[in-house]
């Protein structure tokens, strides 16, 4: 069975966007967070852990969307985003742990409807010694159907970014993009 990538132009805060669309949400959110870190890094430092939590959740719409798989077709997309954000501040530097899970659904103009998430990982390490770490694992996956509920195909996709940087020198690691798809679309 021939297997044809699925190309859906979605908005910019919705779920998989992934690397290739990058979504708007992302700077409202590294906005907040940057106030919660500026919060966290004007505290006085003490020899115990000092511990931030944030959780921020986000709901849209966007009408207008295409799908490059199946012309003619217009969909619109409704959705909700969860940010969940960590940061552990030491005496040797701080620790960020961060999840943003996306979930939607497109609903399209011949009543067949994707049911979208995406799930991002992100960690960063920062030292006192200048050594900073940081990676980002990303997934997102659609499932897509008839009006009446019938299976037409799925589609995923998973990334990898690491990036270290030690003694001045960066050194930045990328697992290529990977697709499946699992049905023709």
């Amino acid at each position: 069975m021939a297997r044809h990538p699925v190309h859906v132009q979605l908005p910019d805060w919705a779920p998989g966007r992934g690397v290739i669309m990058q979504r708007a949400s992302r700077f409202a959110f590294g906005l907040l967070i940057a106030g919660v870190l500026a919060v966290a890094a004007a505290l006085p430092a003490s020899a115990a852990a000092t511990i931030t939590r944030v959780t921020i959740t986000m709901s849209g719409s966007e009408t207008g969307l295409l799908d490059d798989c199946r012309p003619g077709l217009i969909g619109t997309i409704v959705g909700t985003g969860v940010v969940t954000f960590q940061r552990v501040d030491t005496p040797l530097g701080f620790h960020i742990h961060e999840t943003e899970t996306d979930t939607g659904t497109i609903t399209w103009s011949d009543g067949s409807y994707s049911i979208i998430e995406s799930i991002d990982h992100l960690t960063r390490n920062i030292f006192d010694s200048g050594m900073r770490v940081r990676t980002n694992a990303h997934e997102d996956s659609a499932n897509t159907y008839t009006a009446d509920g019938v299976f037409l195909f799925r589609e995923t996709f998973h990334e990898i970014e690491h990036l270290t940087f030690i003694d001045g020198v960066y050194q930045v690691r990328f697992e290529r993009g990977h697709f499946h798809f699992f049905e023709p679309c």
